[in-house]
């Protein structure tokens, strides 16, 4: 006969033994963000040295009526950026945009507020922005891409949020990220393009880029440059930054091996647009983060509103669980892209010249300048 399980202890067991109020216990027990951290440490360690375990069943109860009911901002979600030329997010990249929309909407569906905090604001240090959120009751944080580094980063007081950083920019400090998975990604991208036909191909992107993506391009495309040597060729042109002063070396380059489909950047775009190259009669393009607002140029959609909505799950998740600061073990979820068609991208047997077909309605005219995608 097994013997019987040890009593939960109540919340008014757990108060008396902490010297404070039964409600005060209650909210912290449930990780409310208004009680402070170390009350809620204290309580809690008080709570399980007498025995007690969260319950699970709870737990489930109160994900299922934080689904069903409407949302009712409890607490905030800042979300950082780190671009010293503006804080506005109509001023970011398409992609941190899109991470913003993405964190936004999620945020409002489960009961936060989703607030943009801009870290190259003047005369703002880590001392002053912890002040502004704890005012703020901003409980967790998204850190977005890094554009320009910022030393707050290093000296925020880290134990005071739960967090969570969207790519690679960020390694330290070391926190729980969410990341486009590149090297299956870029994988893919690659058997993408030779099944449309094209032999000839060249990886053209910047240092910069690939390891922003933690070298999730350029892995992928050596190993492929030995798996298909007898299918055809793979050549990869590296230049150190995304800027229009490296628009000269990349023409030279691409004039040298003529490659019939380039996967690159938006500046490796801008240049093939400059030089007069006819696109995809002339060379082919796949862009390495194709937008939607560019549908014209196909390539590796990375899903970035995705990256934002898993992100706040991710901080959720934390705060639930009464998890902040910096993880001993950092975890990382990877978001699978996806390959979208475009007319910068058609099977190449299709281009007018090579092969006529009815197959694929490809527009013969060169891309529009309105099409180019933002810089």
């Amino acid at each position: 006969m097994q013997p019987p399980k040890p009593r939960m202890p109540t919340t008014r067991e757990i108060a008396a033994a902490c010297g404070c109020n039964q409600s005060t216990v209650s909210h912290a027990l449930r990780g409310n963000p208004r009680i402070p951290d170390s009350t809620r440490k204290r309580i809690l360690a008080v709570a399980e040295g007498l025995g007690w375990k969260p319950n699970p069943f709870a737990s489930v109860y109160m994900a299922h009526l934080r689904s069903t009911r409407s949302p009712s901002h409890q607490a905030g979600i800042g979300f950082l950026i780190a671009n010293a030329k503006s804080g506005r997010i109509a001023d970011q990249p398409i992609h941190l945009q899109r991470h913003y929309h993405g964190a936004c909407a999620r945020a409002e569906e489960l009961g936060y507020s989703l607030e943009a905090i801009w870290l190259h604001e003047p005369h703002l240090t880590a001392r002053r922005l912890t002040s502004v959120l704890r005012n703020r009751n901003i409980v967790a944080l998204v850190v977005a891409g890094i554009v320009h580094p910022s030393e707050i980063l290093h000296e925020l007081d880290w134990s005071q949020f739960a967090a969570v950083s969207i790519g690679f920019s960020l390694p330290e400090p070391a926190l729980h990220r969410v990341a486009v998975h590149t090297l299956h990604g870029f994988d893919q991208v690659l058997r993408k393009v030779m099944n449309l036909g094209y032999r000839r191909l060249a990886a053209v992107v910047s240092l910069f880029y690939d390891e922003r993506v933690n070298h999730g391009l350029l892995y992928p495309t050596y190993y492929a440059q030995h798996r298909w040597a007898a299918e055809g060729s793979i050549r990869t042109y590296l230049f150190p930054m995304p800027e229009e002063k490296e628009i000269p070396g990349i023409q030279d380059w691409l004039r040298q091996h003529m490659p019939d489909v380039v996967v690159g950047e938006n500046i490796v775009w801008q240049a093939i647009q400059e030089m007069g190259w006819r696109v995809p009669q002339d060379v082919a393009f796949v862009n390495v983060d194709a937008a939607p607002e560019f549908p014209d140029i196909g390539g590796f959609n990375q899903r970035h509103e995705l990256h934002g909505s898993v992100a706040v799950d991710m901080v959720v998740g934390q705060l639930l669980r009464n998890q902040r600061g910096i993880p001993e073990v950092p975890r990382s979820t990877l978001i699978e892209g996806t390959w979208v068609d475009g007319l910068s991208i058609p099977p190449k047997a299709d281009i007018p010249g090579i092969k006529k077909s009815a197959k694929f309605p490809l527009n013969t005219a060169p891309l529009r300048s309105a099409q180019r995608p933002a810089k």
